[in-house]
């Protein structure tokens, strides 16, 4: 037995390092999507011949302008009102995704539920050469960040109308706008240099759990200009709050979430791994019994 629990350590150490060297590196090389993808590409333009668009690590590279009225294929995303006043925090790892850039982006997103949406305010420090690197798009992402901090595993753009990222979003109308796509629907592309602060209320994101536009423990991730995945968190619970909230007007003395919490969304990519782990014993386990 001792042997076999020497044997099963050694595999997921393997499986952990193996994964963890994927945390921190330069992005794969771009590939081009000629077929529909949920998320990205859920339907195939037809006013003009198509050859597929570019993708980075599974977000497109080009989007192509704004093309007013376009809404995903579940509509436009709904306004949500009188949301729990719930506050959710991402805090950002103190090492990048990827190191390539020559600094590393600090700083955090506190969101709070008022009766009119949610209500976020960014802070972030050390934002890498805006000439060379940016403007920098940031996005609430479909799925959380494994506890590796490998970015990429967040897959696309928190999307419930299924609208996908082939046109940009209108801003002045956010709504047909992907729900994740918070540069999109409020400033666009982060283009100062070294420090950028904000504050804005989204009417389409919810901190109640049984929404489709619910946020709490998914990613927020900051890219380059040319989408490559910089540096990414996940939004934990920092208080749930009573009942419904009126306008939220405060971000300050909150309480830091515990760096051990587990993520609050079932599909937690960090669960899975944690999963797959005891599976693996099991595995092994059988093979000497």
């Amino acid at each position: 037995m001792h042997n076999l629990l020497l044997v099963a350590s050694s595999f997921l150490a393997v499986a952990h390092g193996q994964s963890a060297s994927r945390a921190q590196g330069p992005p794969p090389s771009p590939v081009v999507l000629s077929t529909t993808k949920s998320g990205v590409l859920p339907v195939l333009p037809t006013g003009t011949a198509f050859a597929g668009v570019d993708t980075l690590e599974g977000a497109i590279i080009n989007p192509g302008p704004v093309n007013p009225g376009f809404t995903g294929l579940g509509g436009t995303a709904t306004a949500q009102s009188n949301l729990p006043a719930a506050t959710y925090r991402a805090d950002l790892p103190d090492t990048m995704f990827d190191p390539l850039v020559g600094s590393v982006i600090g700083g955090s997103v506190i969101a709070i539920g008022t009766d009119s949406g949610v209500q976020f305010t960014i802070n972030l420090t050390g934002l890498p050469d805006q000439a060379q690197y940016g403007p920098f798009p940031y996005h609430i992402h479909s799925l959380p960040v494994p506890e590796d901090g490998n970015c990429t595993a967040t897959l696309g753009h928190l999307d419930p109308t299924n609208r996908g990222e082939l046109y940009m979003c209108d801003a002045s109308a956010p709504e047909t706008c992907q729900v994740g796509d918070l540069a999109g629907k409020h400033g666009g592309k982060i283009m100062a240099q070294d420090n950028f602060t904000t504050t804005f209320v989204d009417p389409y994101l919810s901190t109640d759990p049984n929404s489709n536009a619910f946020f709490g423990g998914l990613g927020f991730v900051i890219h380059t200009g040319n989408t490559t995945k910089l540096t990414c968190a996940n939004f934990e619970v920092v208080s749930k709050g009573n009942g419904t909230s009126g306008n939220a007007t405060s971000t300050g003395n909150v309480t830091l979430p515990s760096a051990t919490g587990i993520s609050e969304f079932p599909g937690s990519a960090a669960n899975m791994g944690i999963s797959t782990g005891v599976a693996a014993v099991a595995v092994l386990a059988s093979l000497f019994l």
